[in-house]
């Protein structure tokens, strides 16, 4: 016999055909061969469905013969007969619960098909669909409602949680770090803080906090002319991946104030993730090719050829010396480097994506003057430590250990920080 999927409800449908059974007098086990299920899901259905109704006179097995008056209350003279009164059980000491026969008698226990539920004086049991349905969906809802989870656990949860969230590490971040121990899902924690369960609040999720919608330029002559790079356009670039086994570095700048010369070079490794930062004393292509130069020697040419195949940027006033980009200190060819269209800086998006976490620590317009490169490396060494969705719950370093030689991180002396002290707040360069 053919089985009804395990799990699946029963549907108001299922519900009108058992209620149609029950009033014909069919037995539990002709209504689940019917149905295509266990008899044991229509006798749970009728048991927990089933409603209950209290007859308004007495349910008393002596009710024919008994001539009582005056239970509740003697000496009042009450003119009624206790057994046409619902309330005189209760203190009667005669009384006994009568049974029906026919109710004992049927294995459904409900009294869908006597002929006599209409006017019967014992307490007896009726199923019906539509109610049936009504309790059910109830049920469904308020056990999909709230959180199963005790006070001491939302404790134990805002301990670990909290400061953490107050250091500027994402949710992902921290269920990647402290899932098994929090025993809840990123969706679940997300709540919590969205209810106000926690000390952290919404203000503390960067990526929750609403920002105001960007305005666009409709001006045609805001266009900039494009500057021809024969050789090193995004078509070039396109055409050169195709044909080699390389990775691509995208390569870009972080400004400070703008009335101050102090930089960042950014060089954002796309598969991995990994960015790192130079601080470079004024935006020019001097400064720039001086930067690559000084990794050059850090790492040695063929490790930085190793590791730099490919530099995409964009069309930046300071990355206008290709020649001196792509020329190696010791002579010969370091890198191919290759440009986005004018205004598609989407086209180098990851690299732009990830200057969000350094502006987490230090906030677009913020002065870099007081920073040396020491404090640029801790920071990037902690973006570098944060677990990303992107990278299936794991870090760039983690990631970049399995892509890149291990020397490459000697060289550079990037250090992996651990989960719980990665801090991405302005509070980590003060």
């Amino acid at each position: 016999m053919p089985k009804r999927p395990s799990g699946k409800h029963l549907s108001f449908a299922d519900r009108n055909v058992i209620e149609q059974f029950l009033n014909e007098g069919h037995s539990i086990r002709r209504i689940a061969n019917q149905m295509e299920c266990a008899p044991s899901t229509i006798s749970r259905e009728i048991s927990s469905h089933a409603e209950k109704r209290i007859p308004r006179t007495c349910d008393c097995l002596y009710f024919m013969k008994c001539k009582k008056k005056d239970v509740c209350h003697p000496g009042q003279e009450c003119k009624n007969l206790c057994r046409n009164c619902s309330q005189a059980k209760k203190k009667c000491q005669d009384y006994t619960m009568a049974q029906c026969d026919e109710s004992l008698a049927n294995r459904t226990c409900v009294c869908n098909f006597c002929a006599k539920k209409g006017r019967c004086h014992y307490t007896r049991y009726v199923y019906n669909s539509a109610k049936a349905q009504i309790e059910a969906d109830s049920a469904l809802k308020n056990s999909r409602k709230g959180r199963n989870i005790t006070e001491e656990h939302i404790e134990k949860i805002d301990r670990i949680v909290s400061p953490l969230l107050k250091k500027g590490q994402s949710v992902y971040h921290v269920i990647q770090a402290h899932g098994a121990e929090l025993g809840i899902s990123e969706s679940t924690l997300r709540r919590m803080v969205g209810d106000c369960n926690l000390s952290a609040r919404n203000i503390d999720l960067r990526n929750t906090v609403q920002r105001k919608v960007r305005r666009t330029r409709t001006d045609n002559n805001y266009k900039r002319m494009n500057v021809i790079k024969v050789g090193h356009m995004y078509n070039d670039y396109l055409s050169f991946i195709s044909t080699q086994d390389v990775s691509t570095v995208q390569m870009d700048c972080v400004e400070g104030k703008k009335d101050e010369k102090p930089v960042l070079l950014t060089l954002h490794f796309l598969i991995a993730h990994i960015q790192i930062a130079v601080m470079l004393s004024e935006q020019t292509s001097a400064e720039v090719i001086y930067a690559l130069d000084k990794l050059e020697m850090l790492l040695g040419s063929e490790l930085f050829t190793e590791c730099f195949p490919v530099i995409l940027t964009d069309n930046g006033h300071e990355f206008a010396d290709i020649d001196g980009i792509e020329r190696s200190i010791s002579g010969g060819k370091r890198t191919n480097v290759f440009f986005c269209e004018p205004n598609r800086s989407d086209e180098k998006g990851s690299c732009e994506n990830n200057h969000k976490y350094i502006r987490y620590v230090i906030p677009k317009g913020s002065s870099l003057e007081p920073y040396m490169q020491s404090d640029i490396s801790l920071m990037m060494d902690h973006v570098n430590s944060f677990k990303r969705r992107s990278l299936g719950g794991k870090c760039p370093y983690e990631v970049g250990r399995m892509l890149l030689p291990e020397d490459f991180f000697l060289m550079l002396g990037l250090t992996e920080i651990n989960p719980d002290d990665v801090n991405l707040s302005p509070a980590l360069l003060r």
